[in-house]
Order: structure tokens, then sequence, then C-alpha cells
């Protein structure tokens, strides 16, 4: 499998703004799509991944339950707010001259009683193969067992990082990585996530997990052979750009 240097998690948190359902960030996604069209002159390969934020939780909740959406009008819902922000982001990517090409996470995986069951990597391997920025997002998927899924933005980021054998894996939220007694901790081991999940509290409307979702994918990724995390505040004007320099970024890095 071709290999990457970034897989970047574009959190729904950091593109949409989560109190207001079906608005996008549109200040954040001019800042990322900027930042990424000056770096990407210096060529560094990666897969862009993005979180359904104030657009696919927002109706995911009124049909979820128990990680399951039976309703078929709940499936199609889902299905449809997540293209429109996969219309709104590569819209804007493109205008930076970005050559980003929108992969369908909802034909790319299946799952069976909640675990992957089949993944279609052969567009997002030709998409890096022929100079594409492949772009694709959490969304609803099909679960082979019964009904549909969300298939998290997260889990799809972490899979991806191991699976074309990322540099780096980035989260890119609004925040400044994980926060405890109100600073940011710098570096989290492995073996320290499961502690740290104690710590956290997480908003209820986030379907797909919020923090400790990251947490728990970054432990899993790890412990798979990933090689590098991060959790950094894509919010911040210059961060992205740091990140994709191989700079130093305000954030908390995780290790093996």
């Amino acid at each position: 499998m071709t290999k990457v240097d970034f897989v970047i998690k574009l959190g729904g948190s950091a593109i949409t703004k989560k109190d207001q359902p079906f608005t996008p960030n549109l200040e954040v996604i001019k800042q990322v799509s900027s930042e990424l069209s000056q770096i990407y002159n210096h060529r560094p390969s990666l897969i862009l991944v993005y979180g359904g934020g104030s657009f696919g939780h927002h109706v995911a909740r009124r049909y979820i339950s128990g990680g399951l959406i039976t309703d078929v009008r709940g499936a199609a819902e889902v299905h449809s707010v997540m293209f429109s922000l996969t219309k709104i982001l590569t819209d804007h990517l493109i205008r930076q001259g970005l050559p980003v090409f929108a992969i369908n996470s909802s034909s790319s995986f299946i799952l069976k009683e909640g675990n992957l069951q089949e993944v279609f990597y052969t567009p997002l391997e030709l998409s890096i193969k022929r100079g594409l920025i492949p772009l694709i997002g959490g969304d609803v998927v099909f679960d082979s067992s019964s009904g549909f899924r969300i298939l998290s933005g997260d889990r799809i980021a972490s899979l991806l990082a191991k699976t074309f054998q990322a540099r780096v894996l980035a989260f890119g939220t609004d925040v400044d990585g994980i926060i405890l007694n109100g600073s940011t901790v710098p570096k989290i081991k492995v073996q320290e996530i499961e502690k740290i999940l104690d710590h956290i509290k997480e908003k209820q409307e986030d379907v797909t997990g919020g923090m400790v979702g990251k947490l728990r994918e970054i432990a899993r990724y790890l412990a798979e052979g990933g090689k590098s995390a991060i959790i950094f505040n894509i919010t911040r004007p210059g961060q992205l750009t740091r990140l994709l320099s191989d700079k130093e970024v305000l954030g908390t890095n995780f290790e093996s």
C-alpha cells in the first residue's frame, strides 16, 4: 500500500458550529484551505478526513439507538447532510487550488455488528498515486447484520493512518489538546490513556464519542503499530502549517 506523510482529521467541532444545526464554520474552513494551499507546493502526501459536526450529529441523534440506525429515512437523511458538508469543504479547498477528491465512506466501508467487515481502499490509493488529495468523512454506513451504523471520522482516520503507514495521525480540534487542571498535557504514553479517560467529561450530543472516542482510537492505533499521533487546535492560525512543516505544534503528542 502507498505510504503517506499525514492523515489529518478535520474535527466537526472545528469546521462546523456544533451548537447551530447545519452551520459550517466558514472562517475555519477558509483558514484551513489557505494553510493547506500554501504548504502543498512542498508536496507532503496526505489524506484528509472530516467529522460530521453540526451536520451529521444533529440528524443522527434523532434516529440512533444502541449504535444502530434502523429507520431507512434516518440513514438517508444523515447521508444527505454529509453530502452537503462534503460539498462545502471541497468547494473551498478546490478554490484554493488544491486537487481534492472526495470519496464516499458509505461506498468504501461495510460493518458487521459494528466491526469492519469490508473496506475498499482502491480509490484512496489511486487518488494518492495520481497526485490527488483524498477527502473522506464520517458517515452512515451499511451494517450487514442489521440496519446502518455511524462510522466516525476518528475511526476512519486511525484506520487509514495505519493502512497507509502515515508518519503522523493528527486530530485537528477546537481545543489545544488534552487539557487537565487547566493546562495542555504535552505528551501522553499509550499506557496512560485509560487513566486520562477517567478525567474527561463528554458532551452527550456527540454520537461518535467526542474526545473519549479520539483517545480510544489513538490507543488502538498505537497498540497496532501506529507511529505518531497528535491532538491539536486546528482553529489557531498557523498550527496546521507548523504541523505540515514538521515544526513544534501546541497540542498533545501520543507515543507508544
